[in-house]
């Protein structure tokens, strides 16, 4: 019904104008928005582990295939910049699954006339791993960044060293997100 309304040609005239009815900008932004919201897929796939931070012997028993993967959905916002919500599962560094869920939020760079895209940005996620805060869920805040095109993006985030102690942090992530 409010779809209905929000059309010019059916309004009654005792009704305010699309222009006064904020029920009707809303719906009708509504509609624009959802033509910008796609789903996601994540498919994770490599950890590089800083050489300085890690020695020879614990970079021997470290995975780097954190193969994984998940889903998400992004909107593309009006000033062309792209908020994400996902859910991932990995393998860890300790080939253990690591879940993650959270949000991202990138400024994107058109480069190459709109044929491709830079991304930089931050995400906000809860993570669960069982080598931290015995196996429970705990929040983070990472830098991000990404390049691609439109539907398809070479994402990486960065772990920084979350500790004085060798072997904890400087980890860069890498994730590939197509859009459907």
């Amino acid at each position: 019904m409010g779809a209905l309304l929000a059309q010019p040609g059916l309004a009654y005239a005792d009704e305010p104008s699309a222009a006064e009815n904020p029920f009707a900008a809303v719906l009708t932004a509504e509609v624009e928005q959802r033509k910008e919201v796609t789903w996601d897929v994540y498919l994770s796939g490599y950890a590089y582990h800083d050489r300085d931070t890690y020695s020879r012997n614990q970079l021997r028993k470290m995975n780097e295939n954190t193969w994984g993967g998940g889903f998400g959905r992004t909107r593309r916002t009006e000033r062309g910049n792209d908020e994400s919500f996902y859910v991932l599962g990995i393998k860890d560094s300790n080939e253990r699954p690591q879940w993650m869920a959270g949000y991202a939020y990138q400024w994107i760079f058109p480069m190459m006339r709109d044929k491709a895209e830079l991304g930089v940005g931050v995400t906000g996620l809860l993570i669960r791993r069982h080598d931290w805060f015995e196996g429970r869920p705990f929040p983070a805040l990472l830098p991000m960044a990404s390049i691609g095109g439109r539907n398809t993006q070479l994402i990486a985030t960065y772990v920084p060293r979350l500790s004085v102690r060798k072997a904890k942090g400087n980890i860069v992530l890498l994730m590939f997100r197509m859009s459907l």
